[in-house]
């Protein structure tokens, strides 16, 4: 069973909080998906500027999460846009200066904002694809008009569409027993809680926020 410590209260609350009749995903979906880089993934790691490469694995070339060659992440316009922003400073500083600027974990200085938009734009891409593939119409209705549940498919897209579609049939079934907002981002917390992911207490500590910050 899932320790959810004062989870319950906190939920509560935030349900209270949520805007259930706002608009469209692709209306507050940026903003979402920006809390979820700035709470949950980390800034730039480049191997071929020394930095750390414990854990790593056979990660290559990453920032905010965006692995560029495991990812495939160039294979969309807003992907090629957003390492060419990177390439670009390489260029313009020369690639002693630029690791010494884009330290391990750096988040992009005066670039961030503009990085961060386009990640929103590339992680878009990968949530239509997952959702279209594992989302019923219902369940696909009451994710995007919950701002915690959007926000634990916006980081279920950096997981990976195994997990996507593990979350989504678990909240499937939520859904078709008749639980509410409430029990169903409980019902998401615990799907974590029983994978091995990062930041489990993090999230379900956003999630169960009474104000996300997204404004």
């Amino acid at each position: 069973m899932i320790k959810t410590g004062n989870y319950g209260n906190k939920l509560k609350s935030a349900i209270g909080n949520f805007d259930l009749s706002s608009g469209s995903v692709d209306s507050k979906w940026e903003n979402v998906t920006k809390k979820v880089i700035d709470e949950f993934e980390g800034g730039y790691w480049n191997p071929k500027c020394g930095h750390p490469t414990k854990g790593m694995g056979i990660s290559t070339e990453t920032m905010f999460g965006l692995d560029r060659y495991n990812g495939n992440i160039e294979s969309t316009p807003e992907g090629k846009e957003f390492f060419r922003i990177i390439d670009k400073e390489k260029t313009d500083l020369g690639m002693q200066q630029f690791c010494k600027t884009w330290k391990h974990y750096y988040r992009g200085g005066g670039l961030e904002d503009r990085l961060k938009t386009l990640a929103a734009k590339i992680m878009k891409s990968q949530y239509d694809i997952n959702s279209k593939n594992y989302f019923s119409p219902e369940l696909r209705k009451r994710v995007e008009a919950n701002d915690g549940l959007l926000m634990h498919f916006s980081y279920a897209s950096w997981n990976g569409p195994g997990y996507f579609k593990k979350f989504a049939k678990s909240l499937e079934d939520g859904v078709k027993s008749g639980k509410s907002d409430e029990e169903l981002i409980k019902q998401a917390i615990s799907d974590r809680k029983s994978t091995n992911l990062y930041n489990q207490d993090k999230v379900a500590s956003v999630m169960t926020s009474s104000d996300l910050g997204l404004a």
